[in-house]
């Protein structure tokens, strides 16, 4: 038998050609791996609020380029923005991307105040009067007092105001709260006590002083000019007075006012005493007078005077004046047998500021009689009496 031949050219013919293919194949693959797009981003862009940014910020572009037009961002208000853009290839190809803008605050609020508040020995003080807080993110910014403080313990006292946006930015900063030393009233020069006498007024009305107590026509009277005895004390308020101020607010809430009551009734010689004092530490006495009586010259020592409150109002201040439940006493209290006892404009008068919640107990008779259709006559011009003190 003869041996078939091999041919050689096709056998390496055989063998070469796969490699070809493989190789191409290899070159082929680099190529274009070479040639792939590369889009490198973050898909979630933090941004500082109030800050200059756009919407393509630090984009990384390999073999190819963003075909669409760069935007600045909107960074006046916190919160998300969705955006998109599109990247397109060497070859012609384009692709949409999506990330999201967080836009954040990371600046602390700023807060405007005075490092030192000097204030009376045991005085009421407002520590966030005059204080105010500013965030770049345009919100309002509530301050609170950090720290413990006492008005009735003389010296420097550390405290803090803190202030604190949405974003949980804090700021925090130091100021002194100085009490200063308390002041001690002068005792009164002459005898609370007045001598026993019998009179008749500027206006004809007989008055009678006994024991130290001043009526006049059988009303009992407390101002600067008559006082009353140190050790008078009816035990708190009348009950004539405290019947007759439940009838009062009870009418109230029937015609809708809100619920009041008597904050302050009785006081004694002593409480006086004390609260004219604190007054006059902290305000000096010129000024204590307009507002508060010496001890022995209280109204609420009578029994038959009180200040009224009034759920959801200012009580017992100025904040008081022209309120609904204000408004409504002034015009309704002379029937139940009370006055408004300090009337607007008539400080002159009684010798006292005006005093929208304070009332006295006289009897509907003299109530209706002082009301005068809503025109207060105060007891010391009906009576001709003054009110002022002679030390």
């Amino acid at each position: 038998m003869k041996k078939a031949k091999i041919n050689k050219k096709k056998v390496l013919l055989f063998l070469v050609f796969p490699l070809i293919i493989i190789v191409s194949a290899i070159l082929l693959f680099f190529y274009f791996k070479s040639k792939e797009l590369i889009v490198e981003y973050e898909t979630e862009m933090k941004v500082s609020l109030g800050t200059e940014a756009s919407i393509l910020d630090g984009i990384q572009i390999k073999n190819g380029r963003i075909k669409t037009e760069d935007v600045e961002l909107d960074t006046s208000k916190i919160g998300k923005q969705e955006v998109t853009f599109q990247v397109e290839d060497e070859f012609g190809n384009r692709k949409e991307y999506k990330r999201e803008i967080i836009i954040v605050d990371t600046e602390s609020p700023k807060i405007e105040f005075k490092e030192k508040i000097e204030v009376s020995y045991c005085a009421e003080v407002d520590l966030l009067k005059d204080v105010k807080a500013t965030d770049n993110s345009n919100e309002e910014i509530k301050v609170e007092v950090e720290g413990d403080y006492d008005t009735c313990k003389t010296g420097e006292q550390e405290l803090y105001y803190i202030a604190r946006d949405s974003s949980g930015n804090e700021t925090k900063e130091k100021f002194i709260l100085i009490v200063k030393e308390k002041e001690v009233a002068p005792k009164p020069s002459v005898p609370n006590v007045m001598p026993d006498k019998t009179f008749t007024t500027s206006k004809g009305f007989k008055g009678e002083t006994k024991n130290g107590m001043t009526y006049i026509d059988g009303y009992l009277i407390a101002n600067k000019t008559y006082s009353l005895p140190s050790t008078y004390n009816p035990g708190g308020l009348t009950a004539e007075t405290t019947d007759a101020a439940t009838k009062m607010f009870a009418a109230a809430e029937l015609e809708g006012l809100p619920h009041m009551w008597a904050q302050s009734g009785f006081r004694s010689y002593t409480t006086q005493s004390s609260l004219y004092n604190n007054y006059v530490a902290r305000d000096g006495k010129a000024a204590a007078d307009t507002y508060s009586a010496r001890p022995g010259h209280s109204e609420h020592q009578t029994g038959l005077a009180f200040d009224v409150c009034a759920t959801g109002y200012a009580c017992i201040t100025s904040g008081f004046n022209g309120t609904t439940p204000a408004n409504w006493l002034s015009k309704n209290a002379y029937k139940y047998g009370f006055i408004l006892r300090y009337p607007q404009g008539k400080t002159n008068e009684t010798g006292y500021v005006y005093e929208s919640w304070h009332f006295r107990y006289v009897g509907t008779e003299l109530a209706e009689k002082l009301y005068n259709n809503g025109d207060w006559i105060t007891m010391e011009n009906y009576f001709g009496i003054d009110s002022v003190y002679s030390y």
